[in-house]
């Protein structure tokens, strides 16, 4: 079978099936001819009522069916009775409609569960949950690859035992996949591949006064790798707008060598963004001292 690498972007319909078959429109795919389960999540069961969601229990899906009450039929069942069927779950990310999809590693099923939503019209309905979390080598991969050099280091420093450890390492795992709900990109390049990314905290894990922000999707951006450095160091920042800001001590012989431009870009940042931004402006940024 084909390997697929953590972070890294395949075609749905032109990799992903091709090598493994299945229903090509389905957010739960069952291959017949392979024992696996390509889940999707993303944007799209916002027009169904509903929005995955990550919390300290694990990633959060919503099982297939547009209206109605959902059943345990088809992928429901297949997804419930992965481990009993010895199947493997893997779970990918749509980015949008035309845009590849992103592979967030093997995971498995922790629980199930029934709770009442509404679907895309607002009608009431009986819809499942299912929560899942990453394979432990996968998570442990996904962290190295993934989390800031500065973030690990705060947190080995915080840590005195290995239960606050745990619990911290825990932490920054949810912290990772909330922001994947948050930003799907680099804010300067572009790059939407994980390999090449890092998950950055706006306001740093070491000045966040609350667990709250420390595991907040919105205290954080996917920044490639020199990018990561130049915004943990405070040589840049971002304005709301998402226009970069670059800091006055930030020689412009390395500027230019790095092809940094501070023409505004396309996306604003939300609320929730532009308020551990205004830290990481007043805060992190470096400027000159006036006497």
């Amino acid at each position: 079978m084909v390997k697929l690498e953590l972070g890294a972007l395949y075609s749905r319909r032109d990799e992903i099936h091709r090598w493994f078959g299945g229903q090509p429109q389905s957010g739960i795919c069952t291959p017949s001819e392979h024992k696996i389960i390509l889940l999707f999540t993303g944007a799209s069961g916002l027009s169904h009522g509903y929005a995955d969601y990550v919390d300290e229990d694990g990633f959060h899906i919503y099982g297939e069916g547009q209206s109605g009450d959902m059943q345990y039929t088809r992928g429901n069942r297949a997804l419930r009775d992965h481990e009993e069927d010895n199947k493997k779950l893997l779970l990918f990310q749509a980015l949008g409609k035309g845009l590849p999809v992103r592979y967030l590693g093997e995971h498995h099923l922790v629980s199930t569960r029934e709770e009442m939503g509404v679907d895309g019209e607002g009608h009431s309905r009986k819809v499942i949950v299912f929560t899942i979390r990453r394979a432990s080598d996968d998570e442990q991969a996904f962290g190295l690859q993934l989390d800031s050099p500065d973030t690990r280091a705060s947190i080995d420093l915080a840590s005195t035992t290995s239960q606050q450890l745990v619990a911290a390492r825990t932490k920054q795992g949810m912290f990772r996949d909330r922001l994947l709900l948050v930003e799907n990109r680099c804010r300067v390049t572009g790059i939407e591949d994980l390999r090449f990314l890092r998950a950055s905290h706006i306001k740093p894990w070491a000045k966040c006064e609350t667990g709250n922000e420390r595991v907040d999707g919105n205290n954080g951006l996917l920044l490639a790798t020199h990018i990561d450095h130049l915004f943990d160091r405070g040589w840049i920042s971002f304005k709301n707008d998402g226009s970069l800001m670059v800091s006055e001590l930030f020689p412009e012989r390395v500027r230019h060598a790095m092809g940094l431009s501070t023409e505004p870009q396309r996306r604003p940042f939300n609320p929730g963004q532009c308020a551990y931004l205004r830290f990481h402006q007043l805060n992190v940024l470096r400027r000159k001292i006036h006497r």
